[in-house]
């Protein structure tokens, strides 16, 4: 019994022993795993490397030049000089990333004491808007940063090999939007799109009994950062007013054969008219046609700055009078989404 007893004590010296040894083990070694969440301004060719068949992706210089308007081009980053020349670099994603790889990257740091700046654009609806905060990122360089102090409900993951950094397929549960339906007609002389492609939803579904239904244009979609507006009053006194800023990054659109393209902000959409668009081939054929026209498109992903959402319910069709305020949708003969070669006014 005695020697049983000592072996049991000999037993729970080394037990003890081997707990301090792991503690201590520990401290010396933290977990490797020192990931954050953080925003991080990704150029385009890397963000798409992930997302897209080959990379897929089209980033032409918008006609309109408002690149460095966030009310229609926010959630993209570009690089800083004046906004009439701004050109647009890539997107800003939330990023699942080690610290020390994440400054290795070489971009700037932005916390919410960074400095304000304003951008003033002018022509139509010329307006000074004020950034702050995470907003600095609009005009910050590649890979600059901004760590966020709760999960994203959508991310990359960054991961190094062989001294090269690469971004993930974006990590998400998108939301469904069910049934969307789109028109398509000649593009806009401004921006010589081929075609326009306009969105739509409806509480309604179309059946044998009801051909044609109502439907509103598709709502701008939620988690949009808030900028100011500034102006000034009678006295020359700075006013400040909310100003919210646009929510899509990007649109990932696929095709009947299972190949994705990245669709781009003032490139391919102009999403405060809610429209998609190609350039259209110019008479010197200075723009390529968009692989897209001819294909038929099965499902659109939606990457907005809050959450991620998807729709494989896509119905083309025809709406008599857009500027109507009833809009009234009727499905083509053939109400797959194929993209017609439409060429602009």
């Amino acid at each position: 019994m005695k020697r049983s007893l000592l072996n049991y004590g000999l037993l729970a010296v080394m037990f003890a022993l081997t707990l301090s040894g792991c503690n201590h083990g520990n401290q010396d070694n933290p977990p490797a795993d020192d990931s954050v969440y953080a925003l991080v301004n990704i150029p385009y060719e890397e963000f798409f490397k992930s997302e897209t068949t080959d990379g897929n992706f089209d980033a032409y210089t918008s006609a309109t030049q408002k690149v460095a308007n966030g009310s229609m081009s926010y959630g993209t980053y570009h690089i800083e000089t004046t906004p009439a020349q701004a050109v647009a670099r890539g997107i800003t994603c939330p990023v699942k990333i080690s610290k020390e790889l994440l400054k290795s990257l070489g971009g700037t740091e932005i916390t919410d004491d960074s400095a304000s700046f304003d951008l003033t654009i002018s022509g139509r609806g010329a307006s000074t808007i004020r950034y702050s905060g995470k907003q600095n990122l609009f005009q910050s360089p590649d890979y600059s940063y901004y760590i966020l102090s709760e999960t994203p409900e959508y991310y990359k993951e960054a991961a190094k090999s062989a001294d090269k950094v690469s971004f993930s397929k974006i990590k998400a549960s998108p939301k469904d939007m069910g049934t969307l339906y789109v028109t398509l007609a000649a593009g806009e002389a401004h921006h010589d799109f081929s075609p326009t492609i306009a969105l739509y939803k409806s509480e309604e579904e179309l059946s044998e009994t009801k051909t044609s239904i109502k439907v509103v244009k598709l709502e701008e979609f939620s988690g949009a950062e808030i900028a100011k507006t500034v102006t000034k009053d009678e006295n020359d006194e700075e006013v400040l007013t909310d100003k919210p800023l646009s929510t899509l990054k990007t649109i990932i659109a696929t095709d009947s054969d299972g190949k994705e393209y990245g669709l781009t902000t003032l490139s391919n959409f102009f999403w405060g008219k809610k429209q998609i668009g190609f350039k259209a081939p110019a008479a010197n054929d200075y723009y390529p046609q968009h692989e897209l026209v001819g294909k038929t498109i099965t499902k659109l992903t939606f990457i907005t700055e809050s959450d991620v959402y998807t729709t494989s319910k896509i119905v083309k069709g025809t709406i008599a009078d857009p500027k109507a305020a009833e809009l009234i949708f009727t499905p083509s003969d053939d109400p797959s989404f194929t993209v017609e070669n439409i060429q602009g006014k």
